[in-house]
């Protein structure tokens, strides 16, 4: 399958953090034809690729959650009160489409996010920002028709599905992490071919968006010598600076920074030269955010290093990616592999 049909697979289903089954079945029908497939206790997805041997064990790790919203409460009006689920913008959220997965998943109930005309709104309201608790569902229903159909807890998506852009762009609501998950795709698809030591581990981590949880419980039971955190990271879309940013279509960003280990930054830079693969630099001095947070300090601590594929308008409905920098991303990752074959066990240079 190739990157961009991966992609619309991903989307077509709700990952919420702490409600990503659905998207661990598509998961689960992909990576099984080129490795073993378990899921564990927490609900991570796990595809293991075993090595021939002799070199080190290797956690590749992109989140599979997206963030969303909750249903809190369904007023005697029939509007929907809700809360969200990670880090939403809440002025993003106005006038948006929505969907209410109710009945454990299987009936959909659509909606609007719907606030006073303004027509009706005096100068001082309109300069103000509407507050996410003063915002409701519209879905058309009764109360009494609703509690038929949802309750309290069901989780809510934005009913945006992936559009195509010019010059090889995708956007829609959950790049933020299926990008980093199908670069990993990729790297597995591209590796189907060539002998590695290392022993890898796939993964894609539950709940990323509320505290590192899935990379947390995924990296106390795998033990990993170097851990690899696939992730996005702000392109330049939305009037960020260069120093802040990184361009879509020039490839995945390589961190340096506190949490990523200098050799294997080095490592990576020399790898993306040899073969000719785009690549940025990406300075974060502190926490990167992702899952090499939990990953570093995880038992006795590992190698870790940390690729992002640059997306604008990052938790917005409209995230955008270029379909290259995940394929690029997922050839850096390859090529790395198979460079491992003289790993040597150094842990910083």
């Amino acid at each position: 399958m190739e990157v961009k049909e991966f992609l619309f697979q991903m989307d077509a289903v709700p990952h919420v953090s702490g409600y990503e089954d659905e998207l661990v079945k598509v998961l689960s029908d992909e990576f099984s034809k080129y490795a073993k497939v378990p899921v564990d206790k927490f609900g991570n997805f796990i595809a293991h690729k075993p090595g021939s041997g002799g070199g080190p064990k290797v956690m590749l790790s992109a989140h599979m959650d997206e963030i969303g919203m909750m249903v809190s409460a369904i007023c005697d009006s029939g509007f929907v009160k809700f809360s969200t689920i990670g880090g939403f913008d809440a002025r993003t959220l106005l006038a948006q489409e929505v969907i209410i997965h109710g009945n454990r998943g299987n009936q959909k109930v659509f909606g609007v996010i719907g606030i006073k005309p303004p027509h009706l709104t005096d100068p001082a309201e309109r300069k103000k920002v509407v507050k996410l608790h003063d915002m409701s569902i519209d879905t058309g229903f009764s109360k009494e028709k609703l509690e038929t159909l949802i309750k309290p807890g069901d989780i809510i998506t934005l009913n945006q599905e992936i559009t195509e852009l010019q010059n090889g762009k995708l956007t829609c609501r959950a790049f933020d992490n299926t990008a980093g998950i199908a670069a990993m795709y990729c790297a597995l698809k591209n590796l189907e071919h060539f002998s590695h030591k290392a022993d890898l581990y796939f993964v894609a981590t539950a709940q990323e968006e509320t505290g590192f949880r899935g990379a947390i419980t995924a990296s106390y039971n795998i033990k990993p010598d170097i851990g690899l955190a696939i992730d996005v990271t702000h392109g330049r879309g939305g009037g960020l600076a260069e120093h802040e940013s990184c361009e879509l279509g020039k490839g995945p960003a390589i961190a340096i920074g506190p949490n990523v280990n200098r050799k294997l930054f080095e490592d990576l830079k020399k790898t993306a030269l040899k073969n000719n693969t785009k690549y940025q630099v990406e300075v974060i001095p502190g926490m990167s955010g992702t899952d090499a947070v939990a990953m570093q300090i995880a038992e006795g601590g590992m190698i870790t290093g940390v690729l992002s594929i640059p997306l604008n308008y990052m938790h917005t409905t409209v995230e955008t990616i270029a379909v290259q920098d995940v394929e690029n991303c997922g050839k850096l990752i390859s090529d790395y592999i198979i460079e491992l074959q003289n790993w040597e066990g150094e842990p910083c240079c």
